[in-house]
């Protein structure tokens, strides 16, 4: 048969109109998933904009402890002891009131400032296990 003998139907295929709307839907999906992904990311700010002046913000380690550490929140103030196990066994402070910013299985991360961030290097550097005080709000 020829071309131009064949008769055409002058209403579209029917699925070819289901196909257009439902390609249209999927594509306005995107776009509305893609710009509300993107909204709540620039609102976050970074832990360095919420330090103090003059303060840093350091990780301990939960293996670095020698004790579990007590139910901690945001906020709390910690007393940090070095202790040194073996036949000359002694306990030092290393750090008054540092802050806790997050507390979980992984460790405790604190804001400390310069001295107290150097003592707990240092202790840790010479083989001493930590242990956290928490200090009371009263």
């Amino acid at each position: 048969m020829l071309p131009s003998l064949t008769v055409r139907s002058r209403f579209p295929d029917r699925r070819r109109i289901v196909l257009g709307i439902a390609s249209a839907l999927l594509a306005l999906g995107a776009l509305a998933s893609s710009q509300s992904a993107t909204a709540p990311a620039a609102a976050q700010t970074s832990l360095a904009d919420e330090l103090h002046p003059a303060t840093w913000a350091i990780l301990v380690p939960s293996t670095w402890l020698a004790a579990p550490v007590p139910r901690l929140r945001r906020g709390d103030l910690l007393d940090v002891f070095g202790m040194k196990i073996g036949d000359r066994a002694f306990a030092t402070p290393l750090v008054y009131g540092a802050a806790v910013i997050l507390a979980d299985d992984r460790g405790l991360l604190l804001e400390v400032d310069e001295s107290d961030a150097a003592a707990l290097a240092s202790a840790r550097a010479g083989g001493m296990q930590l242990i956290a005080l928490l200090r009371s709000s009263r």
